[in-house]
């Protein structure tokens, strides 16, 4: 991610006087200007969001399957033993 920050670059922004009010209060109790209270508070909400959508989700069938599968795995096929010898002979 970009750290960079180009002073010139502006963000304009139309809120209503609730949600003004509500700004200048918090920043209040945090002490921020009202530059620096908005940068944060976008990084976080923006953090939140990709975090919740880069998630990997599982349905119970998925779940099911994964400690099905790791209770009783497979046998290995003929090419993991031969991979497996191999890496012990490279290995030592």
């Amino acid at each position: 991610m970009a750290t960079d920050l180009d002073r010139d670059d502006t963000l304009k922004v139309r809120m209503d006087a609730a949600t003004l009010s509500m700004l200048e209060t918090a920043r209040g109790y945090l002490k921020l200007d009202k530059s620096k209270f908005i940068r944060q508070s976008v990084r976080e909400k923006a953090a939140a969001v990709i975090a919740e959508h880069e998630k990997t989700r599982f349905s119970a069938a998925d779940w099911t399957s994964f400690f099905t599968a790791l209770d009783a795995p497979a046998p290995p096929t003929d090419r993991m033993t031969r991979a497996a010898r191999k890496y012990r002979e490279i290995t030592g």
